[in-house]
């Protein structure tokens, strides 16, 4: 989940960002543990919730093993989510917004948006609401790289400082050499999630999420700004035409349930084969991902469906469509969508003419098509870093050529992340036969 620009860092001191977490209290089955009343102490419920929690003003470092990093949410949140909290949770909405505000993007920043909608779910509904800050490994690596950098700054400081003594004792004059250091850096977005709960189980928290999806839509801004997406989806009109409806999307309703983000969980054992029916929708298409040849790739969009938008006037309701027709029409649209972005990536080239080389991929499964960028041998391979800065580039332009760059529009891949390319499973034949005899020995043939 990573974008930004890159721009050149002067001076021995640089720095970076990070994400959030819930707790746990005893509750019968689909219960939303309640906020308790503002004279509470804060106990395992993470604090008060009084409108006026301040939103981080700066930086945060976080403690150890991270202590280099510089997170939005502060350690010491109120709400902040952590291992202790619970094991199960609804997650609400993710926001990814740039660290600070800038000319192109002046909006509020993730975290107070997040603080916006948790505030209001404890006020409104009466429930707890937490923050997980989500740090991706590229941006660990990258702030890495940079403690690696200073440390080597400070051991040739100290080597200057050596060289200049000795030159003063020995009454020579001594010419101070360069001392600022370049480095590369991409600026990472904020990526802050807004969870409610905690359950004992996912069972408890699916039956909670069914009470939480008919929540209407949260009413608070952000200076001016909504607390949802405006979204645009695509779905068969009365005449069978496609139509394209616009609204804001309410978050309650696309919520899901999920584990624990701060707890670290042994990955599943992989399925010993990719399902037969997913292997034959892939086959044919111009840009199949089941055909790289390497371990790894790049996903950067999803087109899901299907979900049928429901305009102003009946609460902003993102539901699926009524009819399996509808159902049908809106996946081969998503498809459709994600193999035009795959062929558009491929054809990418740069100002001057040379062609980009990006190799595109989509990988089309029961719900939804992904499209994803290259193949690779492993998560950290430096090819896959050098086509996420290529595509962190990427921007969109009012005019053909690319010199105008529209303002205020989201950045193209908002949430990148390393994903395992999927395997067939060659299929397994029976024993061998000849002309209908089945090949065993003679030995045991004569038995």
């Amino acid at each position: 989940m990573r974008t930004g620009r890159r721009q050149w860092c002067w001076g021995w001191v640089l720095g970076v960002g990070a994400l959030i977490s819930l707790p746990v209290a005893a509750q019968g089955p689909a219960a939303i543990t309640p906020v308790p009343p503002e004279s509470t102490a804060p106990g395992a419920f993470g604090g008060p919730t009084t409108p006026d929690t301040p939103a981080a003003s700066g930086r945060h470092p976080l403690p150890q093993p991270e202590e280099m990093l510089q997170t939005a949410l502060p350690a010491d949140h109120p709400w902040r989510l952590k291992p202790e909290t619970g094991p199960w949770f609804i997650l609400v909405k993710s926001y990814s917004r740039p660290a600070r505000p800038s000319n192109d993007d002046p909006g509020p920043t993730a975290l107070e948006l997040a603080e916006a909608l948790a505030r209001e779910i404890r006020e409104k509904h009466r429930v707890q609401a937490w923050l997980f800050e989500y740090i991706s490994e590229e941006r660990k690596q990258q702030m890495e790289a940079i403690a690696a950098a200073r440390e080597r700054a400070r051991l040739y400081a100290q080597q200057v400082d050596k060289l200049r003594r000795e030159a003063l004792l020995n009454g020579m004059e001594f010419l101070e050499p360069e001392r600022k250091v370049r480095l590369p850096i991409i600026q990472y977005k904020d990526q802050i999630g807004v969870f409610i709960g905690p359950f004992q189980s996912e069972e408890d928290a699916s039956k909670a999420l069914a009470l939480v999806k008919k929540w209407p839509a949260p009413q608070t801004q952000v200076r001016g700004t909504s607390l949802m997406d405006w979204g645009s989806l695509v779905r068969p009109g009365p005449d069978g035409k496609p139509l394209l409806e616009h609204g804001y999307l309410n978050p309650y309703v696309t919520a899901i349930v999920a584990p624990n983000p701060t707890v670290r969980r042994t990955p599943a054992a992989s399925p010993s084969g990719l399902d037969p029916f997913i292997v034959q929708l892939n086959e044919g298409r111009p840009y199949n991902l089941l055909k790289a040849t390497k371990a790894w790739t790049l996903a950067v969009k999803s087109f899901s469906a299907p979900v049928q938008l429901i305009l102003p006037g009946n609460e902003n309701v993102v539901r699926k469509p009524s009819s399996s027709a509808s159902s049908a029409d809106v996946l081969r649209a998503a498809a459709e969508q994600a193999e035009s972005l795959a062929r558009t990536l491929r054809e990418l080239k740069y100002p001057d003419g040379r062609p980009m080389g990006l190799e595109a991929f989509v990988l089309h499964t029961r719900t939804a098509s992904i499209v994803t960028v290259g193949q690779f041998d492993s998560p950290n391979d430096p090819e896959l870093l050098r086509v996420q800065r290529i595509l962190n580039s990427l921007k969109v332009t009012e005019d053909s050529q690319g010199l105008r760059p529209a303002l205020h529009t989201p950045s193209l891949f908002d949430n990148m992340i390393p994903i395992p390319i999927p395997k067939a499973t060659p299929p397994r034949y029976p024993s061998q036969t000849v002309s209908g005899t089945s090949s065993t020995s003679p030995s045991s043939a004569g038995r």
